[in-house]
């Protein structure tokens, strides 16, 4: 029987509980409902089957287990997950969230699962863009609203100076295809995505400089969440012990011992 489902629904076809679902709650309606974008390989997409799968998604999958629950993914635009998270549409997210002081007021965190090194990504053919320095006056993308995205390029701009333009995305499906031709010269994404395109499409596009930010991605979950959080947490140290991090941080970054570049507590 699968583990999870694949849920296309709509955020207002999704029951809002008055207060934050915490394990108990969880535990007896037999699943764990969280949310992903289902667009940002490869840590959360679909492949050639329709088939939900990524880094995040295996971290999901086992964390339900763990918790002796179906998961149940919700898949929508980026801009709706956090809201809906905070409005307690769902009690998890698997996308690749970074934690920053801004949202661990808004919402419970579990342990960093992963990492995320923010990097400037070139067109191969762009050959005086070397860094974050070098995107003034340039066409640049990056995933809208994202802290790994659009918030990191517009700091870098304002440090460096104004790009040319700016185009934010929803994936990097659509983004890495507007650099493939030509319509921007660089984007702002995290290592792991940029890896993941230059391998399936060499000759397009290349790192370029040292990360510009590196910050941790870890599990939100609804803020009074305190059950659900030390599962969660037990969890991920379980994935770290036995090694599944580091073999899906190979199968899908090819980064070895990438664990070791976690810690065990939440930034």
């Amino acid at each position: 029987m699968r583990l999870f489902s694949l849920v296309l629904v709509s955020l207002l076809a999704l029951p809002v509980p008055g207060v934050a679902a915490d394990l108990p709650e969880i535990k007896a309606r037999g699943q764990l409902i969280a949310a992903t974008s289902g667009n940002l390989p490869p840590v959360t997409y679909l492949n050639d089957k329709n088939e939900l799968i990524g880094y995040d998604i295996e971290v999901g999958r086992f964390i339900a287990r763990h918790l002796g629950v179906k998961l149940d993914i919700v898949r929508l635009d980026w801009k709706g997950i956090l809201p809906g998270l905070q409005t307690g549409r769902f009690d998890a997210v698997f996308s690749n969230v970074n934690v920053t002081p801004e949202r661990k007021e808004i919402f419970d965190y579990s342990i960093p699962y992963s990492r995320s090194a923010v990097v400037v990504v070139a067109r191969d053919s762009v050959r005086d863009v070397n860094g974050p320095s070098d995107l003034k006056g340039r066409n640049v993308g990056a995933i809208s609203g994202g802290m790994d995205g659009e918030i990191p390029a517009k700091a870098i701009e304002k440090e460096h100076g104004a790009f040319k333009s700016f185009k934010g995305y929803a994936g990097y499906a659509e983004m890495f295809a507007d650099m493939a031709i030509g319509r921007i010269d660089a984007a702002v994404a995290p290592d792991t995505a940029a890896a993941n395109f230059i391998k399936d499409r060499p000759g397009v596009a290349r790192l370029v400089g040292k990360p510009y930010v590196v910050r941790y991605v870890g599990v939100p979950m609804q803020k009074n969440s305190p059950q659900l959080k030390e599962k969660v947490d037990e969890a991920i140290r379980l994935m770290r012990k036995d090694g599944l991090l580091d073999r899906w941080a190979k199968q899908y970054f090819g980064i070895d011992n990438f664990s070791a570049q976690l810690i065990d507590q939440v930034p």
